[in-house]
């Protein structure tokens, strides 16, 4: 399967947009910053009456500020544990997969097991999110760790699934949660019973934008799709691939993807 440049984008799919479902890490920042042309994009899209909802594998914590406090409609959160919408009012809602409490008590044990495998791999580490996290565990092997730890990381993949522990990398992080959800079926959930949305409406209406292997199950279902350039380094190893990749990394190419909508809708 081969990738087309973002050029390739019809105009007609452009025209038919109304989200823009996103990665954060490596997709909306790039070498860990918020770039200006990504925010300035980010208000243009919502100006233009498109919705952008983050996706993310990052804390909830974090998400919460993302949401008061960047101009997007909500955040799926924690690798599609939770979705923290907005009020008209602009209050915050938080909505989990399953019941809170439930998958609180999941993480605990799920931490409990990460941390037994942590300890064959001493460069790796709990995120430093950690604490604020509700639901899931994350383990650092290229956030604050340097240079990335990618052979340790590999090898604590193959642990944590060889005791059947659902986990994933990001392009900072390894993520592990409770079977059951992902990305896409919590964006799924949001887009039908939040907005009213069909799953034929989700195919031309909804476009994601990602950069790792763990935005595979937003490719593999989202027929408008767009890996921003840094994608690049892990298509070898991913078996659904983005529809388009843009020309610039990070939040450089999601501003290029912006500005490529918006003039074609012009």
């Amino acid at each position: 399967m081969s990738i087309s440049s973002l050029s390739d984008l019809a105009s007609h799919h452009c025209r038919g947009l109304r989200f823009i479902l996103t990665d954060v890490d490596d997709t909306l920042t790039w070498l860990g910053q918020l770039p200006v042309e990504t925010l300035q994009a980010l208000a243009q899209l919502q100006a233009n009456d498109i919705r952008v909802i983050p996706v993310t594998g990052g804390c909830a914590g974090w998400s919460d500020m993302i949401a008061r406090t960047l101009p997007v409609d909500g955040v799926i959160t924690e690798g599609g544990a939770c979705f923290i919408g907005k009020t008209t009012d602009q209050r915050l809602t938080y909505q989990f997969w399953r019941d809170e409490q439930v998958m609180r008590d999941e993480q605990s044990r799920l931490l409990a097991k990460v941390t037994d495998v942590l300890q064959a791999f001493p460069i790796l580490r709990l995120a430093r999110d950690q604490a604020y996290r509700l639901t899931d565990v994350a383990i650092d092997y290229a956030q604050d760790i340097k240079p990335a730890a990618l052979e340790e990381k590999e090898a604590c993949l193959d642990a944590l699934i060889a005791l059947g522990i659902n986990a994933k990398a990001s392009s900072i992080h390894i993520n592990v949660c409770s079977e059951g959800y992902d990305k896409f079926a919590m964006a799924q959930r949001i887009l039908s019973q939040v907005y009213g949305l069909s799953d034929t409406e989700q195919k031309v209406q909804v476009l994601y934008v990602g950069d790792a292997p763990n935005d595979e199950s937003m490719f593999a279902r989202f027929p408008l799709s767009v890996g921003v350039a840094n994608i690049s380094e892990h298509l070898s190893k991913m078996h659904y691939l983005p529809g388009y990749q843009t020309t610039q990394p990070g939040g450089l190419g999601f501003a290029e993807l912006a500005d490529f909508i918006l003039s074609a809708r012009r």
